[in-house]
Formats: C-alpha cells, structure tokens, sequence
C-alpha cells in the first residue's frame, strides 16, 4: 500500500513540475546573407542585425555579411549561371540600370512597393526612384547624396569675398578668385559630377518614371542647353579648376586645396568622409560647408544630388521575409536612420530624422566645429527627383565624350545635345 501511495504523490510531484518548469522550444537554424561594395554597410547592418535578432527567439541566426569585390558583376553573373543570390545585396544607383536590362530586378528582386506602403511618404521621394523599375520600386536607400559646396573661408576672407548663394554670384566671386591665381571650383568630363548637377538641380529629366526618354522634350531640351551653357560661361570665365575624370579622385584636386589654388568644390554629403577627411587628414579645421548655390531666377530646387546605395532582396530567397524585416528595422525606423549617421556617417533620407538634435545640433571638428547636419537637413525638403532607365549608360558615356570637345570650344551646346539625343535614339531602336 505505502508503494502504491509513494507512487502516486511521486505523479503528483512530476506532473506539478511540468506544469511551473520552462519548456525549451526547439530552434530554427537561418542564415541571412548580404552582399555589398562597402565595408560601412557590413558594420552597420551586423550592429543591427545583433539587435534585431531578439525579435525571433526560436531562430538560431548566423549572418554572413560580405564586402565581395566586383559585386555587382558577381551577382550578375550568378543570375546568369542559375546560382544562389544573396537575402541582401546592396545595389548602388550607378549600377542599377544594368538590372534593369530584360527585367532582371523585377524577375530576380523583391517588389518592396506595397511592403512599404503608407511609409513611403516618411522619406524624400527623390531617394525611392533611383531604384525604381516600371513604376515600383525595389531597393532602400543607405543615404542623403545631397550635394553642397565644400570651402575653406580662409580663402574668401583673405580676398574680401563672400561665399556665393547663387551661381551668378559663383562666378562673379570666382573672376575675383582668378585674378588671383585661385579657382573657385572644381569641374570634371565625368557626367555625373558636372551636366547632371546643374541639369537636376533645374529640374530636368532625362527618362521619366517609366524609362522612357524625355530628353529631347520641353522642357527638359531647354533645361539642358541652360546648363550646358552656364557650364561653358564658368569655363570662359576661368573660375574652374578643370580636372578629367581619371584624376578627379585622385590626389591633384588635393593638391590644388593644400596649396590655395583652389578654394571649394561642389560635392555630395558623402565626398566629406570619403574622399575629403581621409585624403586631407591634415586640412582639418580649415574648411566650412555651404548649401548649393541656386538658380537666380528661383527656378529648380535648392541643390542636386550624386550617388547612393539601395539594398534589394532576392525574390526567390526561402529568408525574403525575414531580409525585408531586417531590412525594414535597420533603415526605415528613426532610431536607426540617426544611428546609420552616428556609426558610418551617412546621412538620413527619412524626413523626420532631420529634425533631430543627433543630426542638426552635432559638431564636426573637421569643419572647425559648424554643425554640418543643420545645412544637410535645410536641403531635405528640397530634392530632385529623377528615374533611372537601362539606357542611362548610353546617354552618360555619349555626354561624357561630349563634354570632353565641348570644354574645348569645338562643339556648340547645341551640337553637345543633338549628338547625346542621336546616341541614346540609336540605342534605343537597335535594342
């Protein structure tokens, strides 16, 4: 009897525990995997990563984040061969329309349009289209790409100049500059970095939200020959220091700063850690930064923009909602937007993260203490927008070898833009 009782209170006991004990589930091994051009993204994505993982307590995560070289040709390549992609890959604008060639983002890549929603009126417009494709869009943006105009107010002062707001007053300032041996600014044959600066900030367009080419319509024609003829004004005017794309990112402008030969430079935010601080480590202090100058007639938007990284996720990733989540948390919350700045230094593009003290009230020693967010967050509402196209490398590598002969005085605005139209055409119909 004393058996059968010890029996049954040993039950009793067991079946009590079970009740109060924790029962460990079993866990879900993943392993998210991205791919990118910059070790900046890696940092940051695994910082967030760590955090985000908590979210999924019965998911074992292994993040596998990679700088692999020549990335985009890499993932090309493995759509060619039928090989696995990667959950994550970060797309960088520039590279985008070879994506665009035969519907590969759109048969390859997630369409994050209706997962973001309502959200996407929370960030500049001008940062979706870049990665847009027949209307949807398929990639986050990692930053602001704004540009500003990069001085050392030593040179001014010392020449009884002010900095100019207005590209009138850039090369009136700048004829003062020459008379003194100092160019006011820097222009490259690089497309990018010269005709669409002016071309954007007026508020042209090259291809519409579709791909189709509107160059050749008004008022993106007009617009066009404005800017091709303000350039060919500085140029006459002397006020630019002249350096072809090759030595562009070299150390000759760097020279020409050190040396006072040339006083600024129009750039977008990231030339600053990029090119800039690391290159002219020694010039700490000694430069200032100043909104783009604009139109005088008030015509366009307050600057233009450059650049940019949008991550995508693969469609036929089995972790695709898992990616977007991640995604979703490390670049579309306001947290993480003012972190991406705090920890690699790339700006915001969501809206309301501009006006946050982390952003407008933060010092940068480099720029002898000026809180370089606040000129950044003036020009957040002020954005161009623009679509890409898979002939925006016609029409770039045909303006670029324009440019080359229209610097020279060889070819009229005109012609510069007849011959790009008949390239791009060309292109087009042979497609």
């Amino acid at each position: 009897m004393k058996k059968v009782l010890f029996a049954v209170l040993l039950t009793s006991m067991l079946l009590a525990l079970s009740l109060v004990a924790p029962v460990t589930a079993q866990q879900t091994d993943v392993t998210l995997t991205m791919w990118t051009h910059d070790g900046l993204y890696v940092e940051f994505f695994t910082a967030r990563a760590e955090e985000w993982k908590a979210n999924y307590p019965d998911i074992n995560f292994t993040f596998d984040f990679q700088v692999v070289p020549s990335v985009f040709d890499v993932v090309l390549a493995n759509i060619a061969a039928g090989e696995q992609l990667p959950d994550l890959f970060g797309l960088e604008q520039g590279q985008f329309p070879r994506f665009m060639e035969g519907g590969i983002i759109e048969q390859k890549f997630l369409n994050l349009t209706d997962l973001i929603g309502e959200e996407r009126d929370l960030f500049i417009e001008g940062r979706w289209t870049p990665y847009m494709y027949d209307g949807q869009i398929y990639g986050v943006e990692s930053g602001f790409a704004a540009l500003v105009y990069y001085y050392q107010p030593e040179i001014f002062e010392a020449n009884g100049v002010e900095v100019p707001t207005t590209w009138n007053e850039f090369i009136s300032t700048g004829e003062t500059l020459a008379a003194n041996g100092i160019n006011i600014g820097i222009l490259t044959d690089d497309t990018n970095g010269a005709f669409m600066q002016f071309f954007l900030q007026r508020g042209g367009q090259v291809f519409d939200e579709v791909g189709n080419f509107i160059l050749p319509e008004e008022p993106n024609r007009t617009i066009a020959l404005e800017s091709l003829n303000f350039m060919k004004q500085a140029i006459d005017s002397g006020v630019y220091f002249m350096s072809l794309a090759g030595d562009f990112w070299g150390p000759s402008p760097i020279t020409a700063f050190r040396e006072g030969k040339v006083a600024g430079v129009v750039m977008p935010d990231w030339y600053s850690d990029y090119i800039l601080k690391p290159q002219a480590e020694d010039m700490a202090g000694k430069w200032r930064i100043a909104p783009m100058p604009v139109w005088d007639d008030g015509v366009g938007y307050k600057t233009s923009v450059w650049g940019g990284t949008g991550f995508v996720i693969a469609k036929d990733s089995p972790n695709a909602e898992l990616a977007w989540d991640l995604l979703h948390y490390s670049y579309m919350t306001k947290e993480n937007q003012l972190k991406r700045f705090e920890e690699i230094n790339y700006f915001p593009h969501m809206i309301e993260a501009f006006e946050d003290p982390r952003i407008v009230d933060r010092p940068d020693a480099y720029y002898g203490g000026q809180e370089i967010g606040e000129i950044f967050a003036s020009l957040a509402d002020s954005i161009p927008v623009w679509y890409q196209s898979q002939f925006r490398s016609a029409f770039q590598d045909s303006m670029t070898a324009e440019l080359v002969r229209f610097y020279n005085g060889e070819i009229t605005a005109e012609e510069v833009l007849d011959n790009v139209i008949s390239v791009v055409e060309d292109e087009i119909a042979f497609s």
